[in-house]
């Protein structure tokens, strides 16, 4: 069945909304930072320069704080929108997503992004000289408003990242190695809706969407 993401992994369902997987597509955003040149650098550098497609997308990323080391990731709605078509080209999304289910579902895209750049930035952070023992990483994402909103947040140690075989990276990795996932009510209630509303629309399109189930396991949220 088609869907609205292509996964990097064929054999793979696309996966809940709410998780963090590992697809390959994260490292590729990552503008060309491979192992050789984060093991390069020394912690806290820059875990996405400003030439990276990531960047370009909408995506800023900053250290809150290096002791305890604490990583703010979020995503410009605007600047997202703006460039979906480029998305698309790229593989990212497939040509399902119209402007009309852009602006029917943006959280569910963003949040989509989210999952695939991510494993990117956790292991670029954990291949620093002197890399802390855990990480807090925390999404959120900039409304057309210029408000933010909280997404979904995580830890990380570096003993878990280094568990992972990172050369061959595995759909579902992530989740593995994810402690203590938290995320947003509000968000999560905003991405419910939005799958069930691009279900129902590609649906009277005639479109059969393998889509994430809105409900589909427990999790825990933010208060």
């Amino acid at each position: 069945m088609p869907s609205l993401t292509r996964p990097t992994h064929s054999e793979c369902p696309v996966p809940p909304r709410w998780t963090l997987h590992g697809a390959v597509l994260a490292l590729t955003l990552m503008g060309g930072m491979g192992a050789a040149h984060a093991a390069s650098a020394t912690y806290p550098a820059p875990i996405m320069g400003t030439e990276t497609t990531a960047h370009a997308w909408g995506i800023e990323t900053r250290f809150a704080q290096t002791a305890p080391c604490v990583v703010e990731m979020t995503i410009n709605q605007s600047t997202f929108m703006a460039h979906m078509p480029e998305m698309i080209q790229a593989g990212l999304f497939n040509t399902q997503v119209t402007p009309a289910l852009q602006k029917q579902a943006p959280r569910y895209l963003m949040n989509t992004l989210q999952m695939d750049v991510t494993p990117g930035f956790v292991h670029t952070l954990f291949t620093q000289r002197g890399a802390p023992a855990r990480c807090h990483f925390a999404w959120s994402y900039t409304d057309l408003n210029g408000t933010r909103h909280p997404m979904v947040n995580f830890d990380v140690t570096r003993q878990a990242h280094d568990r992972i075989d990172w050369a061959h990276l595995r759909f579902g990795d992530m989740m593995t190695i994810a402690q203590n996932p938290v995320v947003d009510r509000e968000f999560d209630a905003q991405v419910n809706q939005e799958t069930i509303d691009v279900t129902i629309a590609l649906s009277k399109s005639g479109i059969s969407a393998d889509l994430p189930s809105p409900t589909t396991a427990a999790r825990t949220h933010s208060p």
